[in-house]
């Protein structure tokens, strides 16, 4: 019987190696920590399922043509949690490794190969730094005296393995995530196997996602795995009771991955023939980023939809609006200042709230090219601009007389 199971493991390490160079995502622990927060936290359940509703209405929205595409971009940091290794070395992978990882990312969210479907969506590694000063968009923090985290890493929320406190490793380096999506490039994760994992889109001051150093790479599947976890995808086998039995597929819409042109399946079943009773596009899951099968390649439409109505909707939205990759020396509108803009994105016009001593200050609207599209005066303080002569896309709103307070503002 000893021997039966150690051929067992073997065969199943195997198999997770085999997996692994493949540049498929291997095991992540999304899931595992979403089902137990769905479970034990009343009020992330409350906000998962608010945003589900949100994301419905926005795909909605999407399907009746109100929406027009844009290419949107996200700012990114990349924090590299290492074990004081020189730069280059081990876990303190090269600035170089990175740029390839994100250009990598981009590629395939831009369906570089041509066999999926361009989402639209890039990420710019931050070139401004919270407080406006210039940055590679890479911090790098010795976490080797953080207790557990030089020998097990670490800890995913609600694991009870025996690595470094999450919020702890968080804590050593991360961006307001209202601005910048957080990477934590970490030295491994506890527990075995796992080699990334991500927040679904739920907000929260360590929003973001994991991923152990050796997957911080260009050919490596795992971090657009991970980033369509952060923005709101699932795995094409959710549902199936981990590889037991095949997703309930009644309405495409809320079962399963609640995509409908990602056939339903089992996580292990990869081969040429899906054994679940569904239709579609068989290649459309057993090839997707958001499988755990070999030679992933493509995002979908239906994925695209989700992932954009996503970016839409709080608190993805407000890293649309965000100038983490804008020039140094252009100042974004904060709290402290004496005005706010509203809604945004806008369908037709924005409205520009200001303090009495902002009256007869110049206003300014660019495109993304840097033209002047729109001027004025705010004369009121309750000042309304229209933009529904505007093209959709994402637009530059500068406010004051030398016109360095910058805001992006979202055109539907």
């Amino acid at each position: 019987m000893k021997k039966s199971s150690s051929c067992i493991l073997l065969i199943i390490s195997i198999l997770f190696f085999q997996i692994q160079g493949s540049g498929q995502s291997a095991e992540c622990v999304t899931d595992h920590i979403h089902n137990n927060l769905m479970q034990t936290d009343s009020f992330y359940r409350k906000q998962i399922l608010f945003l589900e509703s949100q994301v419905d209405a926005r795909i909605q929205k999407q399907s009746n043509g109100i929406l027009k595409s844009t290419i949107y971009s996200i700012p990114v940091v990349v924090h590299v949690i290492h074990l004081g290794e020189s730069i280059g070395t081990g876990t303190n992978i090269s600035d170089l490794q990175i740029q390839q990882a994100i250009t990598g990312l981009n590629s395939r969210f831009r369906n570089g190969n041509g066999l999926g479907v361009d989402v639209e969506l890039e990420f710019c590694l931050a070139s401004k730094d919270p407080s406006g000063n210039s940055t590679k968009g890479i911090n790098r923090v010795n976490g080797s005296s953080i207790p557990n985290y030089s020998v097990n890493g670490i800890t995913p929320t609600g694991n009870t393995c025996s690595g470094a406190v999450e919020t702890t490793i968080k804590d050593l380096s991360k961006w307001p995530v209202s601005n910048y999506y957080n990477i934590w490039v970490v030295s491994k994760i506890c527990n075995g196997g796992f080699v990334g994992y991500a927040s679904y889109p739920v907000g929260g001051l360590y929003d973001g996602l994991v991923i152990v150093s050796t997957s911080m790479t260009s050919t490596s599947g795992t971090l657009p795995h991970e980033i369509g976890h952060g923005f709101f995808l699932y795995h094409t086998f959710n549902g199936d009771g981990g590889n037991v039995s095949c997703p309930v597929d009644t309405n495409c819409l809320i079962n399963g991955d609640r995509v409908c042109d990602t056939p339903p399946h089992k996580q292990g079943d990869c081969g040429t023939t899906n054994t679940c009773p569904s239709t579609g596009a068989w290649d459309n899951s057993r090839y997707n980023y958001m499988s755990y099968c070999p030679l992933v390649n493509r995002f979908t439409q239906g994925q695209k939809d989700r992932i954009r109505a996503t970016v839409m909707v709080a608190p993805r939205a407000s890293l649309l609006t965000s100038l983490g990759c804008g020039a140094v020396g252009m100042n974004e509108i904060s709290s402290n200042n004496k005005f706010f803009i509203f809604p945004n994105p806008a369908q037709s016009i924005i409205n520009i709230k200001a303090d009495i001593k902002l009256l007869g200050s110049a206003y300014v609207v660019y495109d993304n090219t840097g033209k002047t599209i729109l001027k004025g005066i705010i004369n009121s303080e309750d000042t309304i601009i229209d933009l529904g002569n505007l093209s959709a896309g994402i637009y530059l709103f500068s406010i004051g007389d030398s016109l360095k307070q910058t805001f992006k503002v979202i055109k539907e």
